[in-house]
């Protein structure tokens, strides 16, 4: 995601319309450098898992070290995970 600013002619994007010299938020892919200068790169925070897809709550848990065991649905893994960090939480005191 890079932060960008319009450099002439108003830019629509994601439904709204940005007039020379605003900034706003954009996809890396998205950006045409002649019609906005690219002012920075934007730093999320980390998703959480709640908002983790499916595929990145696999990876969180194999990066934990954490067994999965049968689970396969989001709620599923979900839930593994989270009994998971309790433990240890419970163990850290």
């Amino acid at each position: 995601m890079k932060k960008v600013e319009v450099i002439n002619v108003p830019v629509r994007y994601n439904g709204v319309t940005y007039k020379r010299e605003e900034s706003f938020e954009m996809e890396d892919e998205h950006v045409i450098e002649t019609l906005v200068n690219v002012i920075g790169e934007v730093e999320h925070a980390p998703k959480s898992l709640e908002e983790m897809t499916v595929p990145e709550l696999k990876q969180y848990a194999k990066d934990k070290e954490i067994d999965l065991g049968e689970a396969k649905k989001q709620k599923e893994i979900f839930e593994v995970i989270q009994a998971h960090e309790e433990q240890k939480q419970e163990g850290d005191k």
